[in-house]
């Protein structure tokens, strides 16, 4: 092999996109869309973008032969020193414009300027996701980063440098460069547990350039009395007088004390260290070797009961809740602690073949008690206007250890170019977490909880635990086949033996051995074809599978989604679409139709027992735009839509044959774009749309909704000097109410932020 250039060094692209955010929408009929319209609707966007005056695609605008005997003239556009743009990834083999799948690449640029300071945070960048409230408003289950991606729960498909993040937890984004968002037809990028998409957190790494950034910020909002300040520190410093080439130091540091914003009470106080060497950089061989700490002390939120709930109605009417209720205790907590650190050594030979291998470590310890403002729909009694709510806790320690090792490079294969990447990938992954008897404390006043009163009660250790420990080893080859200058053939293979063991242990003591292994072929397909260089038509396939235990637990109780004896989950992925580049490569553009269903979904017959043949799909359309369409203006756009439905399940319950999937906006859309005038002075804003999402419950008489809602959100910023500059973000700008996020039994809901300011100094050295 020879010639492949997918190092991940940090002299590697810093503007990477290709597909785009979430805001921007229109309200889409209820009924479905028909699929020959569909077809249609991808099939214009195709035309039209062949048809468009572009500045950037081919070479030199002279006749080409078509293959057909058939001379095809070519329009005379230039590529003016632009870069490939691609993820850090080596399983991605080509440029994002020429890789047939919906990659979103969401630059540190963008969610820097944003204000955003978590992973969920900076998700709200791409269209189709939504956020959970979590099942039953549990401490188990509603912390941290969750949410749901083209109508599955991705929760567990959230990667850091290519390797699986566990842990329910909320990432901070100090540590890292830029977030990429992998849909549809990704089967063997990480094997087990992909279904629609994965998130993977590109860290920072050292560079040769010597600079102290960051950025001091304190933040207020007009609901309540609670501040929010923050302070983020970037140093790398390169050491030209050490014994090895290429050395050089990063530090970044992070601290914060924040208020929830719009929230009584509730606050989080944070702090993290992320210290990382390299050597070798401009070399033909490198290393590198980070660490990072993170530690997080919060008083939880865990929202409004019900009754707050827009629409909600009762007899008698349930009286006004003020939204900036907190219906926990002072006394209530939960504790993060994460640490990681990486090792990875590259080398590229004389041929430009490069060879990796990583190895990483990291572990996630979260200790919490919490109130929920009711474990259930019917925690409320509107008869005596009482609520009870659930005081739970949740101890529970994740930890990995993965290697990686990867070669890429380019060959000639029988005449024909081939880009190849392959590797082998082992891991390990553990995780303890013993049980707590939840309390249901004394009813109170649904409107006038009172925080700094002693709880009735506090959980305790039950005497029970789980313990849980899965290996992986898979090995995984892609291929792109250049067939000619206009087609291209994209493929990759990636088999994963896991073997999982599991105990848990019930009160009392008795304990119960379940065990799971299997061997899965998880694959994708596509074929890409290139008009033009800066423009591409592509057609995708794949499948991926989840087998029972990918949530690091098993059950042995009938008719469980995680019971060993059902068969893994089974995702089919197709994409149709159409990649283009304008403005000499600065602009990405795309548009995508897609379809997913997932089989084998395990309900319950009331004859059968559990049958794991149930089917659920998801179809739509994704159009995105990202990149600087000059060197002052940015754009960072996307809207998605999307149909599901239950295919085959009960009849009745929770998952009734023909209902839409729970969690699911039909349209999402986002537009963010900063403009700098030639003063120093920088004006952006964006806007945010997400549409109705139901939750899945349909057996109650809570509401079944989550209104739809826009946000608008503006930032200004000034340059006061070539090493400082001050910057104003206003999010909910026009403070609208909405709920963030529903969870599926009807006993919460969490309230979206309202209008809130943050005043920041950026510098740099």
């Amino acid at each position: 092999m020879n010639s492949a250039g997918h190092s991940s060094d940090s002299s590697a692209p810093r503007h990477q996109t290709a597909s785009c955010g979430e805001e921007t929408a229109f309200i889409a009929p209820r009924r479905s869309i028909p699929p020959l319209a569909l077809t249609a609707g991808v099939a214009l966007v195709n035309a039209l973008a062949l048809a468009a005056p572009l500045h950037a695609t081919d070479t030199d605008g002279v006749s080409e032969d078509d293959g057909m005997g058939t001379p095809t003239v070519l329009p005379d556009y230039v590529i003016e020193d632009q870069k490939p743009k691609a993820v850090a990834s080596p399983k991605f083999t080509q440029p994002l414009v020429d890789t047939p799948q919906t990659v979103v690449v969401i630059p540190r640029e963008v969610f820097a300027a944003q204000g955003a300071v978590t992973l969920s945070d900076v998700m709200r960048n791409t269209p189709g996701i939504s956020f959970a409230a979590g099942e039953g408003g549990s401490a188990a289950s509603t912390a941290g980063d969750s949410f749901y991606m083209r109508g599955y729960d991705a929760t567990n498909n959230i990667f850091v440098d290519g390797v699986r993040d566990i842990g329910a937890y909320s990432r901070d984004v100090f540590n890292i460069q830029q977030v990429e968002v992998a849909k549809g037809p990704e089967g063997a990028d990480i094997g087990r547990g992909g279904t629609s998409g994965y998130v993977n957190l590109v860290t920072k790494k050292p560079t040769l350039d010597r600079f102290v950034t960051g950025t001091a910020s304190y933040g207020f909002d007009d609901k309540t009395s609670g501040d929010r300040r923050r302070v983020a520190l970037d140093v790398n410093e390169p050491l030209p007088q050490s014994p090895v080439a290429g050395t050089a130091l990063r530090l970044n540091l992070m601290t914060q004390d924040s208020a929830d914003a719009g929230r009584d009470y509730a606050y989080n106080k944070d702090w993290g260290v992320a210290p990382s060497l390299a050597l070798g950089l401009g070399t033909a061989t490198r290393a590198f070797i980070s660490y990072e700490h993170e530690h997080e002390q919060s008083l939880p939120d865990y929202g409004l009961p019900t009754p707050a709930f827009p629409g909600y109605t009762s007899t008698p009417p349930a009286p006004a809740i003020d939204w900036t209720k907190f219906y926990g205790f002072l006394g209530d907590f939960d504790n993060v602690t994460h640490d990681a650190i990486t090792a990875k050594v590259e080398h590229t030979d004389v041929g430009g073949d490069v060879f990796s291998n990583q190895t990483r470590y990291s572990a996630v310890s979260r200790s919490a008690i919490v109130t929920g403002p009711g474990q259930n729909a019917t925690s409320y009694n509107p008869s005596t206007g009482l609520l009870t709510r659930t005081r739970q806790a949740n101890k529970r320690d994740t930890s990995i250890v993965s290697n990686q090792t990867n070669v890429s490079g380019k060959t000639t294969i029988a005449g024909v170019e081939n880009d190849l990447s392959a590797g082998v990938e082992v891991s390990t992954e553990k995780a303890y977490s013993p049980a707590f008897a939840s309390v249901s404390l004394a009813p109170i006043p649904v409107a006038t909880p009172d925080p700094t009163a002693m709880p009735s009660g506090t959980p305790v250790r039950s005497g029970a635990y789980t313990n849980a420990h899965v290996k992986t080893l898979a090995g995984y080859v892609f291929d792109t086949i250049k067939l000619s200058e206009r087609w291209v053939l994209n493929g990759g293979l990636r088999l994963d033996h896991y073997k999982m063991d599991y105990l848990s242990v019930a009160v009392g003591g008795v304990p119960t051995f379940v065990n799971a292994d299997g061997n899965l072929a998880s694959w994708n397909g596509g074929l890409v074809f290139k008009p033009v260089k800066a423009g591409s038509l592509y057609a995708a396939w794949g499948i991926s599978y989840i087998p029972p235990g990918t949530d690091l637990a098993l059950s042995s109780a009938v008719g469980n989604q995680n019971n060993p004896n059902v068969e893994p989950q089974k995702t089919t992925n197709l994409e149709t679409g159409v990649k283009w580049d304008f403005f000499n490569g600065r602009v990405s553009t795309t548009a995508a139709l897609f379809k997913s269903a997932n089989n084998n979904t395990v309900f319950t017959d009331p004859i059968l027992g559990p049958v794991p043949t149930g089917r659920q799909t998801v179809q739509g359309f994704e159009l995105s735009a990202s990149g600087h369409i000059s060197d002052a203006w940015l754009v960072f756009a996307g809207f998605a839509y999307l149909e599901s439905e239950i295919n085959a399940g009960l009849t009745a319950g929770n998952n009734p044959a023909g209902a839409e999937l729970p969690l699911i906006p039909r349209v999402s859309g986002n537009l963010w774009t900063t403009y700098r005038l030639p003063i120093g002075l920088t004006l952006g804003g964006g806007a945010q749309y997400v549409g109705d999402v139901n939750r899945r419950d349909f057996t109650t008489t809570a509401p079944r909704t989550m209104p739809a809602y826009w946000l608008v959100s503006a930032v200004a910023a000034y340059e006061l000097n070539p090493h400082v500059t001050l910057r104003l973000n206003v999010t909910n700008l026009l403070d609208r109410r909405y709920v963030a996020s529903y969870n599926n039994n009807g006993a919460r809901f969490n309230p979206g932020l309202p209008r809130a300011f943050t005043v920041s100094a950026d510098f740099k050295f």
